[in-house]
């Protein structure tokens, strides 16, 4: 077991070394956010259901459709037992939340409130924020993941008061239903099929 969790913690820090700096590319600018600190937080602690913001500020160089999700690094987008839930927010955990129609200029904010589940317990996960840029103009769309943090859930259970859980209805804004995941970088993709295999491998 000890192993194991030194092997994903060695995962955890090569994901974040990469996420770290990728904050611009030709159609955004963008800032992420964990509990108001920007960019990718190594040492963030929480116990199970304890909760915690995310938001990801977006500024658009160019007429650019953003589309965005959270994920968890090691957990599949269709997993149904996830490591975290959102209580607030314009999209459940693994779900996408869009916005259509904005001109270059502008800026686009997302925002979650989240807590870890029970399956989080005794690990530490990267939370990350999966983006799909989308060039209206060249008709072209640019995928990323940026780790908002790396997280400790602690083997116990929060006990303070915590907000109400609800999420945007996508009808009641501009933002489109999910039609599937987003998708996201070789590097991601192949540190969540690492963590997934050494995670399992922890609980048998």
């Amino acid at each position: 077991m000890k192993l194991v969790k030194k092997i994903v913690l060695l995962c955890v820090m090569i994901c974040l070394t990469y996420n770290v700096g990728a904050v611009e590319n030709d159609l955004v600018e963008y800032e992420v956010y964990y509990n108001g600190k920007v960019t990718t937080v190594y040492d963030a602690e929480l116990k199970v259901g304890e909760p915690a913001t995310i938001k990801a500020v977006v500024y658009l160089k160019k007429n650019v459709d953003v589309s965005t999700a959270l994920s968890a690094s090691g957990f599949g987008f269709k997993n149904v037992d996830q490591p975290f839930e959102v209580i607030k927010g314009p999209s459940e955990f693994t779900e996408v939340a869009r916005e259509f129609n904005h001109s270059a200029g502008e800026t686009v904010t997302f925002e979650w409130i989240v807590r870890p589940t029970d399956k989080a317990a005794g690990w530490t996960i990267p939370l990350n924020i999966v983006f799909k840029f989308y060039d209206r103009d060249e008709k072209e769309g640019i995928p990323f993941e940026f780790t908002a943090a790396s997280i400790m859930v602690h083997d116990e259970h929060y006990s303070g008061p915590a907000p109400t859980r609800t999420t945007t209805d996508p009808s009641s804004t501009n933002q489109s239903s999910s039609q599937g995941s987003p998708g996201f970088g070789v590097v991601g993709a192949m540190m969540g099929i690492l963590l997934a295999v050494v995670y399992r491998a922890g609980r048998d």
